[in-house]
């Protein structure tokens, strides 16, 4: 994989452990207050998504039959704009290339603009269960209690973790319910995912709803929201993001991404705001906060990443700070050939092998939700437009 695709964090990470610099100390050092607590707090956050009824949801994109299967433009430059959790591959800062060509791409099939409903007429009110069969999601005309007249319902079931494929004879692990809320030229889904059955249920593990606004015709602008919880039964993680992206016309976009989670239980929050510059279609500067708050301690990224597609140019410029404290900096560029990113102390001395796992863990935690999070809006990516 050439280097510009790879998350930058992890370019950095890694220059880290084979690149330090040192240098005579000027000014105070911050240091984490307990780097293997943090490291475990992140990875909570991204074990909240790991409930078999929450795999089963996600595997709705790749089931034969599922009502959210088919791609809408308007869905299209959802995938392509990140409102959640920071991801990888698809994350601009991870691979600014790729998501620029998706947001041009996506943008130009927006010329008719959203319709009034997310949902489609002919599967409004509608239950799908899987059938032996024919192994494939189907119509359950007998589904009692029926599915919301505004919405659809799909039966959840076990998955095989690596193929994703329903195990057969299917086990239902929950449901989940698309509720179309759309109005005018805003399309709005809310997306109910539970365990137990219809007439039964059980724990709620993600009730969040996604709203998308296009102005202009062709599309020139491109807004979205969303809003709500997810939950592993034990644990709750809150998130309330927005994405706008402008000049969709032309080949050069931005685009603006705000987002805050909020865990429970450890107290956990995240936030990031994000800004994509593009002013030519060879060039993008991301301009970056990201934050992690817990107790008493704000661990903090901020600074710009400069992408230049080609030749392929990844030039970090970002640095860490404890409690507004300088605790590290992330300094260099990556190119498909070469890497001369490093990570070290603000007083320019080595990090020690917590601080690293610590530092390592606050990047790798848009990398362990990636999925997560491509999971929560695939139904908005597959019908959005529609």
């Amino acid at each position: 994989m050439p280097a510009y695709c790879r998350p930058w964090w992890a370019l950095a990470t890694a220059a880290a452990l084979v690149t330090v610099a040192c240098s005579e100390s000027t000014g105070p050092q911050a240091h984490l207050s307990d780097p293997a607590q943090l490291s475990t707090d992140l990875q909570t956050v991204g074990d909240v998504f790991a409930s078999p009824t929450f795999q089963s949801f996600g595997a709705l994109r790749v089931a034969t039959g599922s009502p959210v299967a088919v791609a809408t433009p308007a869905g299209a430059l959802l995938s392509a704009a990140p409102i959640l959790p920071p991801r990888t591959t698809t994350q601009p800062y991870a691979n600014a290339p790729a998501r620029l060509q998706a947001l041009r791409t996506a943008a130009g099939a927006l010329s008719g603009g959203i319709s009034a409903s997310v949902i489609p007429p002919t599967v409004l009110g509608k239950t799908f269960v899987w059938d032996v069969n024919t192994h494939q999601y189907v119509e359950d005309p007998n589904a009692t209690p029926a599915a919301p007249a505004n919405g659809v319902r799909i039966i959840l079931y076990a998955i095989d973790p690596v193929t994703e494929n329903v195990v057969e004879p299917p086990v239902a692990t929950g449901y989940v319910d698309l509720i179309d809320l759309s109005s005018g030229n805003t399309n709005s889904l809310q997306v109910i995912v539970n365990g137990g059955t219809p007439a039964s249920p059980g724990t709620t593990y993600a009730n969040y709803t996604v709203t998308g606004t296009v102005t202009g015709n062709p599309a020139t602008a491109f807004s979205a929201t969303a809003v709500g919880f997810v939950s592993d039964g034990t644990h709750t993680l809150t998130f309330n993001a927005s994405f706008s992206a402008t000049n969709l016309t032309t080949d050069n976009p931005d685009a603006q991404i705000d987002v805050t989670w909020s865990l429970d239980n450890p107290a956990v929050s995240v936030a990031l705001h994000e800004t994509l510059a593009t002013p030519d279609a060879n060039d993008a500067t991301l301009t970056i906060d990201f934050s992690v708050t817990r107790g008493a301690e704000t661990v903090r990224v901020q600074g710009t990443v400069t992408v230049v597609v080609s030749p392929a140019t990844v030039t970090a410029d970002l640095t860490v700070s404890v409690n507004g404290a300088p605790f590290a900096t992330i300094t260099g560029t990556a190119t498909a050939t070469s890497n001369s990113i490093q990570v070290r102390h603000a007083d320019g001395t080595g990090l020690s092998p917590d601080e690293l796992n610590a530092l390592q863990q606050l990047f790798d935690l848009p990398d362990r939700l990636e999925a997560a999070i491509e999971d929560l809006f695939h139904p908005c990516e597959r019908l959005m437009g529609a």
